[in-house]
């Protein structure tokens, strides 16, 4: 029989069953973890769980499009579904996992996949294209990508990175915003992008841009010089900006018309030629700077040159320090009149070189372009008299304007004893020597003042006669003495980190990942890809791949690529007994470039594949075949065009060049660039001309060098013929004949060069010469004038003009005039004459000078002769002995001397020169006589006005002189009775003394008496 109980409990049983069922039913809730972003041709693992469900499960990893990617079946004891989905672009969208067991079904969370693919040819573009830009403008540059997505951007400036901090930039998604340029923004501009996926970057960097910031011209100014030309004066006017940035049109203007225009390309700045007259007033000039946004103007000047005359003179500055003993004097040569003086300085007559290279004289300095002197020291050797002379900077032959000598000197007791309150600036006192009509003139005047002072003292007698007594007194009068990397395709350690979920337990693996025990699926350790960094073009070279930890029993497929091309497999090689792999290649130049290895376990999928870490490969072709292309054009031009040379070859690369010029390297200036193969020289002169020849060279691991040396090229630079003078000399060819040799002659210019001759528009005649001045001959007539000379010149590619002449000459004739002035020595006595000699008219003069009917030849011991043609002729003496004589010039027709016109003659010697005129003498001793007449007459007078006043006593009373009171008189000196003293002395209080005509003698003689007598001071 039964037990009863057992029949009460199997419905407990199918209860507790059909809960467990329930129970394994509700608890299905699968998990998917997977990648959000994964690179496109890589591969992607997705993980599916259904946690602690008891049944056998099976895994679908589905896209939410519904479509069904891959199947994991019948997955038991919480085994995950690992799924590898290689990335395409049709990847990416949202992706979940749908578990199904016994009949039950659940859907994991949803995940994401984005498909990154790398950046490819960078490259920078800008707006304004091209990138240049004035300042103030705004410029954005872009960072643009071939390919490439999910991407972010890295900005350099001058290869620095550009950060959100750093100042004058604004950074936007793939943009570098300038919204106002500065100077400071220009340089060389380069963008990164780059894409981050788990910890894989990948980037691509772009070349360098180089962002110019043009400035605006400020307002041009002008300035001239002038030299002299030959027999005429050309004015240099130079026009620049001060700040700017070329190119930009410069133009010089005189009176309103414009007379040359050049385009500035290095620099602002322009350089012009205009004819000049030396004292005459040429117009206003002004220059004007054009641009593609400016038009400016300068001031205007006035184009005068004003020779140098007027007055010169020295001023003395005694300079002293703080404890007041002298630190410097300053010695400065003030000229009156002159545009571009030229001055020179004298000591003691001898002339002050430019630099302290006297012996005696080592403390001086030369400063204000030799306007100012200064002496450091001031003893002895610097001491004594002083001059400066100045003549026209543009003119060495011309004449010469002086000043008058100054003694420089300071006395042993202001140097040692200057008061502390003088100022430092304060001028010592100088010593002043005067000449002998100086000392008459000064003699004279004293004397003067002194007859004038007698006569007023007699006036003053004759009109005060009203005084009791005679009072005598005497006036002292004293005068009162009163002063300043980024790493290209930088891919850190490519370390995989996976994630591997095993039992909600997450490991982090570098080298070889498995899950766990229960894990079917392992991850290969990082291969290692190892080789040669450079090879040869065709060479062999062998590269391996290996694993630090091969997996046990498994073949291992090894294989070659190029990063970023798994589409052309270099080479593979399948591992069996845990050899690493080896590729041996043929090279080629598109090997250059990442290579990595590719490790993949074979026929297994439980374990997945592996990349290694880059590989460089630098590919060498050697150089052959360098051969030298003119790009510019002709081999043969003329000079300030830009010549362009390539070096051209055949096969090589990583190849640098060198470029020779008749064998000597040509080296990097301002003029002179290279640019990769190329050899740019700008402005080119006569000095560019030779033979060019380029040398290409690489090399290989730094030992082995190729070259390829080019032929040569002949390269020939013209010079422009430059600017003809004109001039013309008279031939006498017969009886009243003349003709004039007109000369054309250029300074530069390469040859052949035709000269051309014109009067006015009439082209009198041309030749084509092998050199640089050709001779034309044209009849003449004397005292005509038969019109205006110009000469042109060219050599092929412009014609340069010279200025106008008249063909006109002149006989010599009317008076001869000749005059002198004369240089006084330190005793101011004359020691040294300057004849002037010069006819009325004469286009052509020779001049011959004369003493005692003798001939000065050019030069003699005492004279100098100096030719100042077409007019004038000077002759310097030295006056002495040797030099007394008389003198006089004649004058004639340098083509013809059959007439000369000779001057009136001079005697010189030093007597005559130094002696005082007889007009001065005549004046001072007239004037004295007419002054002791004066005095003579007045005295006279006096004496006649005394007698008609017989009656009248006149009294002298001076100044300054007390007379002792009577009552203080020792009375014993007298014999006469005191009593009668003393009553005499009442009397004379209340009488009135009067002199009788009688007693006139005795006064006199009582008043000299008494005049004659020391005045003595109480």
């Amino acid at each position: 029989m039964k037990n009863p109980q057992t029949f009460n409990l199997l419905p407990i049983l199918a209860l507790a069953s059909f809960f467990i069922k329930i129970s394994g039913l509700t608890s299905l809730r699968p998990v998917l973890t997977g990648p959000d972003k994964a690179y496109i041709r890589s591969r992607a693992a997705f993980r599916c769980i259904a946690p602690d469900s008891s049944l056998p499960v099976t895994y679908e990893l589905m896209k939410d499009d519904g479509a069904l990617m891959d199947t994991a079946p019948d997955l038991q004891d919480d085994q995950p579904a690992i799924f590898s989905l290689k990335v395409s672009a049709a990847s990416e969208g949202s992706y979940h996992c749908k578990a199904t067991t016994a009949g039950n079904t659940a859907v994991s969370n949803s995940i994401r996949l984005a498909v990154v693919t790398p950046p490819s040819n960078t490259h920078v573009t800008s707006e304004p294209f091209p990138p240049a830009a004035y300042e103030g403008s705004r410029v954005v540059l872009s960072c643009s990508v071939t390919k490439g997505s999910h991407l972010s951007f890295t900005w350099f400036f001058n290869r620095t990175q550009v950060t959100p901090s750093t100042s004058f930039f604004n950074l936007t998604e793939n943009k570098l915003v300038m919204e106002q340029v500065t100077p400071e923004h220009a340089g060389y501009y380069s963008c990164m992008a780059w894409s981050w996926v788990q910890d894989t970057k990948r980037f691509s960097s772009s070349s360098e841009v180089q962002v110019t910031v043009k400035l605006y011209v400020s307002k041009p100014r002008i300035s001239f010089s002038i030299f002299k030309d030959g027999d005429t004066y050309s004015g240099n006017v130079t026009c620049w900006s001060p700040r700017g940035s070329p190119p930009a049109n410069i133009s010089l203007s005189l009176e309103g018309k414009e007379v040359g225009s050049v385009t500035a390309t290095e620099s602002l700045a322009a350089w012009f030629l205009v004819a000049v007259v030396p004292g005459l007033d040429m117009g206003m000039i002004q220059c004007r700077v054009t641009t593609d946004v400016q038009d400016l103007m300068s001031e205007p000047v006035t184009l005068e040159v004003v020779p140098v005359g007027g007055d010169v003179k020295v001023e003395v500055e005694y300079l002293y320090r703080a404890d007041s003993k002298l630190a410097a004097t300053r010695l400065s040569c003030r000229v009156s009149r002159g545009t571009f003086p030229h001055v020179s300085w004298l000591l003691n007559n001898s002339v002050l070189p430019p630099e302290t290279r006297q012996p005696g004289l080592h403390h001086y300095t030369l400063t204000d372009q030799r306007r100012s002197v200064i002496l450091a020291k001031l003893g002895p050797e610097e001491s004594g008299y002083y001059r400066c002379r100045a003549r026209d900077s543009y003119d060495d032959s011309g004449p010469w304007v002086e000043s008058a000598a100054v003694l420089v000197q300071v006395a042993d007791r202001i140097l040692n004893s200057m008061p502390p309150e003088t100022s430092s600036t304060e001028t010592p006192p100088t010593e002043f020597f005067m000449n002998t009509i100086e000392v008459v003139t000064i003699t004279f005047c004293c004397f003067l003042f002194l007859m004038l002072g007698v006569g007023a003292c007699c006036m003053y007698k004759m009109l005060d006669h009203k005084q009791d007594h005679a009072h005598i007194a005497t006036t002292n009068c004293s005068p009162d003495a009163l002063p300043l990397s980024v790493p290209v395709s930088q891919s850190g350690d490519d370390t995989l980190f996976i994630d591997c979920d095993v039992q909600n337990e997450t490991a982090e693996i570098t080298s070889l990942c498995f899950c766990s025990k229960e894990s079917s699926q392992t991850i290969l350790t990082r291969p290692v890809l190892f080789g040669p960094s450079e090879a040869l073009v065709k060479s062999v070279v062998e590269f391996q791949c290996e694993l630090k930890v091969y997996p046990e029993n498994v073949a291992i497929l090894f294989k070659l690529y190029k990063e970023d091309n798994r589409d052309k497999l270099l080479g593979e090689y399948t591992s069996l007994d845990k050899d690493a792999g080896s590729f041996p290649i043929v090279i080629r130049p598109y090997h250059e470039g990442p290579l990595e290895c590719v490790a993949k376990a074979q026929n297994n999928s439980e374990i997945l594949p592996t990349v290694s870490n880059t590989h460089y490969l630098k590919v060498v072709e050697p150089v052959k075949g360098a051969k030298i292309s003119i790009s510019s054009g002709q081999a043969e031009f003329f000079e300030g065009k830009t010549l362009e040379l390539h070096c051209n070859l055949t096969a090589g690369n990583h190849v640098s060049y060198k470029w020779l010029l008749d064998g000597q390297p040509v080296s990097k200036s301002h003029f002179h660039y290279f640019v990769e193969n190329r050899l740019l020289i700008y402005r080119t002169t006569s000095k560019d001309s030779g033979s060019y020849r380029c040398v290409a060279s690489n090399t290989f691991n730094k030992t082995e060098v190729f070259t390829s040396e080019s032929s040569e090229v002949v390269i020939t630079v013209k010079d422009l013929v430059s600017r003809p003078n004109i001039s013309f000399s008279v031939v006498k060819e017969g009886s009243h004949i003349y003709s004039a040799l007109v000369t054309c002659q250029s300074t530069k210019g390469t040859p052949p060069v035709t000269f051309s001759l014109y009067n006015r528009t009439e082209l009198v005649a041309n030749i084509t010469v092998d050199d640089r001045n050709a001779t034309f001959k044209v009849p003449l007539i004397l005292g005509h004038h038969l019109g205006w000379l110009q000469c042109q010149a060219n050599n092929g590619d412009q014609t340069e003009y010279s200025h106008w002449i008249p063909l006109e000459v002149v006989p010599v004739g009317g008076p001869v005039t000749m005059h002198y002035d004369h240089d006084v020595g330190e005793n101011y006595a004359v020691v040294g004459l300057r004849f002037y000699c010069k006819a009325e008219k004469g286009s052509l003069q020779r001049h011959q000078w004369f003493l005692n009917e003798t001939l000065l030849h050019d030069r003699g011991s005492f004279y100098y002769v100096v030719h100042q043609p077409p007019e004038q002729s000077m002759l310097l003496l030295s006056v002495g002995r040797s030099s007394a004589g008389t003198y006089h010039c004649e004058v004639s027709d340098s083509f013809d001397n059959t007439t000369a016109i000779r001057s009136k003659r001079l005697y010189m010697d030093k007597e005559v020169l130094n002696r005082l005129p007889l007009p001065v003498v005549a004046v001072v001793f007239g004037c004295f006589s007419a002054l002791v007449l004066l005095v003579t007459v007045c005295c006279v007078a006096s004496v006649g006005w005394r007698k008609q006043h017989g009656g009248k006593t006149l009294t002298f009373e001076m100044e300054g002189m007390t007379v002792a009171e009577e009552d203080e008189l020792d009375l014993s000196e007298y014999k006469e009775d005191a009593d009668v003293v003393n009553a005499a002395r009442g009397n004379e209080s209340d009488q009135t003394s009067e002199a009788s005509v009688d007693e006139w003698p005795l006064i006199e003689q009582e008043k000299k008496t008494l005049e004659d007598e020391p005045v003595e001071e109480p």
